[in-house]
């Protein structure tokens, strides 16, 4: 796999500080002289930059849950892991998903004998750090097989529920990674109790479905049911419209029902219909890498910086 991909450019660091490309070379001195990887500017010097003006990369969770397939919780999880490596989070995305579509989109095709979530959680002081596969700088994987789908047997007792991501992400932050980005089964098992029970953040796809917005309840109910049970703080809840198309009626009426109902919990930002997410893990790279700016890009730009509180540093 390349290195040079998803990097983020001078001049797309710079659009986002609102400076022009040579003002930010010439007022930031952590861009003189430091590693260039062709045009793009390599994760350690975005972080340096970020750093300097205020953006906290203290260590960090989240958890992209929806009880329902299809509805863009995938691709939220790994556009979200993209695009923090090239802000400099060190990152690693773990894949709970016995479908492995997050492992797949990033080019990783696992050995017969590569180790899952399966095989570490029991121990992951030991197993974890080698079961990682290095995906880019900044970016690791601890991928899936259809050996996580044995995992609600695995880990049938609730002591394991609770403390099986929790111990995962401790080992993660001891290697010294900023963020982990997970992305769970469309199912209430094992996995996405853990996951509750562990993170700082669970993140919900919605979409203009009424099946989705049931949904969407359910979900809540069931975080706040599993925290409840086992005693812990709940997570932060965020939802995200994803899939959101302005020439249907639905979706302003599905928009304004969100605002109503679910308002303080509600991201700030739409994630709009684009052909360019199907194209881009089609061409293996991301929506980031395209030839021309897209909206594909910018709705999860906006995504990134706000869910990581880049914004608010600005």
């Amino acid at each position: 796999m390349s290195v040079n991909r998803y990097l983020m450019t001078l001049t797309g660091l710079a659009e986002i500080l609102r400076r022009r490309p040579r003002m930010l070379a010439r007022d930031y001195e952590q861009l003189d002289g430091l590693p260039l990887v062709g045009k793009s500017l390599d994760p350690a010097t975005v972080r340096q930059v970020l750093t300097d003006i205020g953006v906290d990369y203290g260590f960090r969770s989240i958890a992209h849950v929806n009880l329902r397939g299809g509805i863009g919780k995938t691709t939220a999880a790994i556009t979200l892991a993209w695009r923090a490596a090239s802000y400099g989070f060190k990152t690693c995305l773990l894949d709970l998903d016995p479908q492995g579509s997050a492992t797949l989109a990033l080019g990783v095709t696992p050995d017969d004998d590569a180790a899952t979530f399966i095989d570490v959680w029991n121990d992951p002081d030991e197993l974890l750090e080698e079961a990682l596969v290095p995906v880019k700088d900044h970016l690791a994987l601890l991928p899936s097989a259809l050996e996580n789908s044995l995992l609600d047997s695995a880990m049938a007792r609730p002591a394991a529920q609770k403390q099986a991501v929790a111990a995962t992400l401790r080992r993660l932050r001891e290697l010294g990674y900023d963020l982990v980005v997970i992305d769970c089964p469309p199912s209430l098992g094992a996995a996405v109790i853990s996951s509750v029970c562990a993170v700082d953040t669970v993140v919900v796809p919605v979409w203009s479905d009424p099946f989705s917005i049931k949904g969407l309840e359910l979900a809540r109910q069931e975080i706040s049911q599993i925290c409840e049970t086992f005693g812990l703080q709940s997570p932060a809840v965020k939802v995200l419209y994803s899939r959101y198309d302005r020439r249907e009626a639905i979706s302003d009426k599905t928009l304004e029902q969100l605002r109503g109902r679910f308002r303080e919990a509600l991201l700030p930002l739409r994630i709009r219909v684009s052909s360019e997410f199907s194209k881009a893990l089609a061409e293996g790279r991301t929506v980031f890498e395209a030839r021309r700016k897209n909206g594909a890009a910018d709705d999860y730009d906006a995504y990134v910086r706000h869910i990581l509180h880049i914004d608010s540093a600005l």
